[in-house]
């Protein structure tokens, strides 16, 4: 075998051997291109998931606000209940001690 055939020989087996690895990177790059794909929709997902709990969050705080307001006026009206009654047992206790 001549010097050129043998040179030949070693460019054919590089071109093999380059065109595997181009193969093999093409074929890792779309792995890794189906896992940034897969990674970015779940990057997605939990930026919606995260939106919709500070959502909830915010509606939940404004719930319990409105609920602690509710609780207030249902104690004030409680206490205008109770001092009303205090008042007419008192009127009561009075007009009893009169008549007794």
């Amino acid at each position: 075998m001549s010097e050129l055939e043998k040179a030949l020989d070693r460019l054919n087996g590089a071109v093999a051997t380059l065109l595997d690895a181009s193969k093999r990177g093409r074929s890792e790059q779309g792995t890794h291109e189906a896992q940034i794909a897969k990674l970015t929709a779940e990057r997605d997902r939990l930026r919606t998931e995260l939106a919709e709990l500070r959502a909830a969050r915010e509606e939940d705080a404004k719930l319990r606000g409105e609920a602690a307001e509710a609780v207030k006026a249902a104690l004030g009206d409680l206490r205008t209940i109770l001092a009303v009654h205090d008042q007419e047992a008192a009127r009561a206790g009075r007009q009893g001690g009169r008549n007794g």
